[in-house]
């Protein structure tokens, strides 16, 4: 996972990730709430098909087991992003 402030990346990378990204999220006025920009994978059917996403939903998306690259832009100008090919740790 990468984390930190837009600002901080080149325009190469933030290039980089938008290409590499299967899904981008760009946060809401409305607090909690995430605009789905750009799609360039199928969900699964189990995934509701909409605009606007929950915190909660986005939430699921990145903890599924159907792995997307996942590029997630707040208003505060502070981004996420998955890897498609990351691993979720489990307990034992």
């Amino acid at each position: 996972m990468n984390q930190g402030y837009i600002k901080d990346l080149s325009a190469t990378e933030t290039k980089e990730l938008h290409d590499l990204a299967d899904l981008i999220f760009v946060e809401t006025i409305a607090t909690g709430f995430y605009e789905l920009k750009e799609l360039r994978t199928e969900l699964p059917d189990y995934f509701p098909h909409g605009r606007i996403y929950s915190r909660e939903k986005v939430g699921e998306i990145l903890l599924s087991d159907a792995h997307f690259a996942v590029l997630i832009e707040t208003n505060d100008e502070k981004f996420l992003f998955q890897s498609k090919n990351i691993k979720i740790p489990e307990y034992e």
